[in-house]
């Protein structure tokens, strides 16, 4: 058998895993299986919409350890956010998903969450930077391969890479644009008359947050764009914050 065909069998052997886990029993009493038929009978109510990266190192169910049903989920390069610009605008996924969410299931919450290690921060910081790294060439348009995408999709991230550059030495550029990504989606998210009008009626709050790959810890996003150190001992919400320097 081929590795690719091998890396295939083992999703299946994850699923046949899954099943016996969760679906062993024959009367359905374990939580995800009694989770999932009441979610097909009555339909999905989320808590939140979760705006993050494509990164297989920063999954949002095991962040923020969700069953099913609970997060509404979009994952893309970067965890960029395009600003509006109405149905000719393009990045017509991000946008569709962040209609859905905020106007048919109604979430109360959208949380942009960052990572730290983003290839996506990276990739803009290469194509757009001003360090010795940077190659305005690269992830450019192959017709022969078809290959662009990165590209162009980074092209968000064009703007935040400019301010960072303007702002911070190249030894720390990296982590400073995984912050300024997720301030600038969070602006941008804010743009969307959808959702600015039920962020003004009190029915919607947009956050932003980075996650830390090598501690698994979380930095949100305060009012004032510095980013705090969430307190793990802290399940009111009202514990000490570590302020990161943003």
């Amino acid at each position: 058998m081929s590795s690719p065909e091998r890396a295939f069998e083992r999703l299946l052997d994850g699923h046949r895993a899954f099943r016996r886990a969760h679906f062993a029993a024959s009367d359905g009493a374990a939580d995800v299986p009694r989770a999932l038929r009441a979610l097909s009978e009555r339909g999905q109510r989320p808590r939140a919409l979760v705006v993050a990266c494509s990164d297989s190192r920063a999954d949002p169910a095991i962040v923020f350890d969700t069953g099913p049903g609970d997060v509404f989920t979009i994952r893309n390069v970067g965890s960029l956010v395009p600003a509006y610009a109405g149905l000719d605008g393009g990045h017509h996924g991000t946008c569709a998903a962040t209609e859905y969410a905020t106007v048919h299931l109604e979430v109360p919450v959208i949380l942009v969450m960052g990572h730290t290690q983003c290839g996506g921060a990276a990739a803009g910081l290469r194509k757009y930077g001003n360090g010795p790294d940077a190659d305005a060439s690269v992830f450019g348009v192959n017709e022969a391969t078809g290959e662009g995408f990165i590209g162009a999709w980074v092209a968000l991230a064009e703007d935040a890479v400019r301010r960072v550059c303007e702002r911070h030495d190249p030894g720390v550029r990296a982590r400073m644009l995984e912050y300024e990504l997720v301030r600038q989606s969070v602006q941008n998210l804010l743009t969307f008359p959808f959702v600015k009008r039920r962020v003004d009626r009190g029915e919607l709050v947009v956050k932003g947050a980075v996650f830390n790959v090598w501690d698994g810890t979380l930095e949100v996003l305060r009012a004032d764009g510095s980013f705090e150190q969430l307190d793990d001992d802290a399940e009111d919400g009202r514990g000490e914050a570590k302020r990161a320097k943003t």
